[in-house]
């Protein structure tokens, strides 16, 4: 699809398709995300340390290589979750720094349910298997479920959901689907 503009400034395509968009959020840094961020600049200022230590006079090369360990492997900490709907489907993806992995990918219209979390979605977690794209687990704000059958059972996806997905869902599976009108984006 062609870019539009409007006075120079780049309009996001989705906005013209009705069958189309995508929303990407950050992840927010858990406690385990954390320790694994402290561990790994511990274990780049020991090494680093080590090989100064016994080699100091490749002083210059160990620095170059703790800033590369840094480049390659700090991004890794840093997760992104985005889903995209397109024509009926309904593709996860998760981004750890640059790489991008496809999580899930499903059909609209086999999703059993697509609703706000409630206390069902709460007993219907403790039994299913669990795909979480919120940026927490404690975010609460505009986050919807959806049920679909995965192996002969149940499986349930959380994730924030916006206005114009809302109004896709409603479009490839009315009878399922709950709306309500108080979503932020």
């Amino acid at each position: 699809m062609a870019k539009r503009t409007r006075g120079g400034e780049e309009i996001d395509p989705s906005v013209y398709a009705t069958n189309y968009t995508e929303f990407t959020l950050k992840k927010d840094a858990s406690p385990k995300i954390l320790l694994i961020r402290v561990a790994m600049l511990a274990a780049y200022i020991a090494i680093a340390l080590v090989i100064f230590l016994k080699l100091w006079w490749l002083g210059a090369l160990v620095a170059l290589v703790f800033i590369a360990a840094l480049y390659f492997t700090w991004p890794l900490t840093n997760i992104e979750h985005q889903y995209t709907l397109s024509s009926g489907g309904w593709k996860f993806e998760t981004s750890y720094g640059p790489r991008s992995v496809v999580a899930l990918e499903v059909k609209i219209k086999d999703m059993k349910k697509i609703a706000p979390i409630d206390s069902d979605a709460e007993k219907l977690v403790k039994t299913a298997k669990v795909y979480d794209f919120r940026s927490s687990p404690k975010q609460k704000e505009d986050i919807y479920y959806a049920v679909f059958e995965e192996g002969g059972k149940d499986s349930i996806i959380l994730f924030q959901c916006t206005n114009k997905a809302l109004k896709i869902f409603k479009s490839y599976n009315k009878e399922n689907t709950v709306v309500v009108d108080t979503l932020r984006y």
